[in-house]
């Protein structure tokens, strides 16, 4: 059935929910449409819906609403069929009331929208139409109600010592943190529930250096009910002091490196502070504003809804004189993601040019000013494997699909390969019984087989040549292609465990190489040999006398390790190398052992460990910081002068340098003449011949 033209506002009224694959429109045209024609669309029927428009493989959970709240449902063609017969018909009288009752609190708010009489001529409209009453505040009324009882009651809870907490549960805080996206009045709410409860704000945005040494300095005297006159006069200045001072610190998660400390002075100064503090930031869930949970109230902005922006926009659009339906403002509302500061910049920028806004003209300005959504691997990997993305209806292009891939190149190809065999492909749903398994798997070798080409571009991208043109051909060797075989239902994506398995191989491959080091006393073979034929026969000994045995096992044990120069980490290593599957390992077998026999087990090696200093420990080396004596000796040889060459001639120059300066006599033994280090004998020896060349 072809798409009817239908008369403006013909769905008015109805809500309308989509679910399914439509035969001939795509589910995004088949939402502009009804929005086109002044229908609210929502994502889920509940007992307001007017109608269900069903496609093929409904959702289960929208079909169990649908016939609990018996709503009606309509086919494509008759949801099109429904445009054309509303068309032809006069708009119910309910709507049309409805309709003017907007209009008219549109042109109300539209005249207390006046400017300021001294406005600039070329202000912009983000200042021309900032709130100046709470009434004009769009959305989160509950918490500007909350700011401002905070700051009304903040004299009185001072005098408590904060601790009444009040109606909202507030007062017994010093300091409030607000967060919430960009652009839903977060710091205009400040500003004006400061203004109208009568307080002086002080504030420090990310254009200043907030450092520790500057908040310390700068608003020590502040905190202690100094005003903000009194901050900003000359030193020496008589200026009467006043609590009716807010610090407001803006864009607190956006402090950098020239921030240094900034937080920690934060909330050291917020636990002493006898005046208000108000910090705001983006998203309270960054690491660096967990200092300030215990100390803040926190709030949190939600976006506006649509509906409550669009006649804020609306009165702004009507007062300039610009021609904009409310289908078409709900278009630019939806691509600016309820920004209220760029819906305004946009409604600025299309009146220089325009001063009417058809529905088609605002998709194409929307979509040019779209604001950018912050995606994760998990809606990277949602978007390009769902049904709107290669079902028969499906728009975009190559190039399109292939920029979810250059989001993020390195975790879009591991979410494929984690989440391709756990979902269930649309082309195969109309199928059953053995003939739908037989093509899911002819899908799956596909999208396999594509994965596996993909893997091999990717070793010509990272290897030695370098070839990182061929991007594009990964992105769609090892993304866009296998997502274009199962795309379907899936359920939620699981996050690649390859990320977590190679972490843990590059750790057991360093300890294993360690293991083979010490292990080249007594065997020859490379870390290979030893993993694979060392190591079957080495855990017999290190791992089943103490499940055997118990304490009985643990000389045994030891010797073992002894023999062979290894460590407690070693056996560790030893034991979790092993292959094998739960609850038959010993690794799971060691863990349970009782307490006791690792408590002894770990003082029998510490007591066998006693010899260390004598030189005599079956340890292989260790580490220079174990021979104090050394470290001594050669302290005390830069202390004398040591030649600049020393490092790069070596220990036999420096022996023959002391040769020729000093021959000691043969009867003289030296009290470190059993010592069997020659750098340490060297080092030893020259002081002396130092103190008696001088002598001479």
């Amino acid at each position: 059935m072809p798409v009817p033209e239908g008369a403006p506002n013909c769905l008015a009224g109805l809500t309308l929910v989509f679910t399914g694959e439509l035969s001939s429109l795509s589910r995004d045209d088949a939402v502009d449409l009804a929005k086109r024609y002044g229908a609210k669309v929502t994502s889920a029927p509940s007992s307001k819906t007017s109608y269900v428009v069903l496609g093929e493989n409904a959702g289960a959970k929208k079909l169990e609403v649908i016939q609990k709240n018996k709503l009606r449902t309509l086919t494509e063609d008759g949801f099109l069929a429904l445009i054309a017969e509303r068309g032809a018909q006069a708009l119910d009288p309910k709507v049309v009331q409805k309709m003017k009752d907007e209009e008219k609190k549109i042109q109300q708010a539209a005249r207390a929208l006046a400017p300021e009489p001294d406005a600039p001529a070329g202000q912009l409209w983000t200042s021309k139409y900032a709130p100046k009453q709470l009434r004009e505040l769009v959305g989160n009324k509950s918490n500007i109600d909350k700011l401002q009882a905070w700051l009304r009651d903040f004299p009185r809870s001072r005098q408590a010592h904060f601790k009444k907490p009040g109606p909202n549960a507030t007062n017994t805080f010093r300091a409030m943190l607000i967060s919430g996206p960009p652009g839903v009045g977060k710091t205009t709410a400040v500003h004006l529930v400061c203004r109208l409860e009568g307080y002086q704000v002080l504030e420090l945005n990310a254009s200043d250096t907030r450092s520790k040494k500057l908040l310390e300095t700068a608003l020590t005297d502040t905190i202690g009910n100094r005003s903000i006159q009194g901050w900003c006069a000359a030193p020496g200045a008589d200026v009467p002091v006043t609590d009716r001072t807010v610090i407001v610190m803006d864009e607190v998660d956006g402090m950098s490196g020239g921030d240094r400390g900034g937080v920690g002075a934060i909330n050291a100064l917020i636990r002493k502070t006898q005046v208000p503090i108000i910090c705001i930031c983006n998203d309270r869930r960054n690491p660096k504003m967990q200092p300030l949970y215990s100390t803040t109230f926190n709030m949190t902005f939600a976006k506006p809804t649509v509906q409550a922006i669009r006649s804020r926009m609306l009165s702004i659009a009507f007062r300039e004189k610009l021609q904009i339906p409310a289908e078409v403002m709900d278009q630019l509302i939806v691509a600016a993601q309820s920004d209220l500061r760029l819906v305004t910049n946009m409604l600025a920028t299309w009146k220089l040019s325009q001063n009417a806004m058809s529905f088609d003209e605002s998709k194409r300005f929307g979509a040019q000013n779209q604001k950018p959504t912050l995606q994760t691997p998990f809606s990277l990997y949602a978007e390009l494997s769902s049904s709107q993305r290669f079902g028969p209806l499906n728009r975009q292009s190559l190039n399109d699909k292939l920029d979810y891939y250059f989001q993020d190149h390195s975790i879009v190809p591991l979410m494929v390969e984690e989440n391709y065999l756990k979902t269930n492909p649309a082309r195969v749903q109309k199928e059953s019984g053995p003939l739908r398994d037989w093509h899911h798997l002819q899908l799956l070798a596909r999208a396999s087989a594509s994965i596996s080409d993909g893997d091999l571009i990717d070793t010509l991208m990272h290897g030695p040549q370098q070839h990182w043109s061929l991007m594009p051909l990964h992105g769609i060797a090892s993304s866009v292609r296998p997502c274009s075989f199962v795309y379907g239902h899936g359920g939620f994506p699981s996050f690649p465990a390859f990320l977590g398995q190679n972490s843990k191989r590059q750790r057991l491959q360093r300890e294993l190489v360690d293991l083979q080091t010490r292990m080249r006393l007594r065997s020859s073979g490379t870390k290979d040999d030893v993993r694979q034929n060392y190591l079957s026969a080495l855990l017999a000994k290190l791992a089943d006398p103490l499940v055997q045995h118990a304490q009985g096992g643990i000389d045994e044990v030891i010797d073992t390790m002894d023999d062979y120069f290894l460590i407690p980490e070693d056996r560790d290593t030893a034991v979790e190398l092993e292959v094998g599957e739960a609850p038959d390992t010993r690794e799971d077998r060691l863990k349970k052992l009782p307490a006791p026999v690792k408590a002894a087990f770990t003082r029998a090696y510490n007591g066998r460990s006693q010899y260390v200093a004598c030189s005599r420990s079956p340890v292989a080396f260790q580490r220079t910081a174990n021979v104090p004596a050394a470290a001594q000796k050669t302290k005390a040889l830069r202390a004398e002068g040591v030649p600049d060459n020393e490092e790069a001639y070596g220990v036999r120059v420096l022996l023959t340098q002391v040769d020729e300066e000093v021959a000691e006599p043969a009867d003289v033994v030296s009290d470190e003449e059993d010592t069997k280090d020659p750098l340490v004998r060297a080092t030893a020896s020259k002081p002396k011949g130092k103190r008696k060349a001088k002598g001479a």
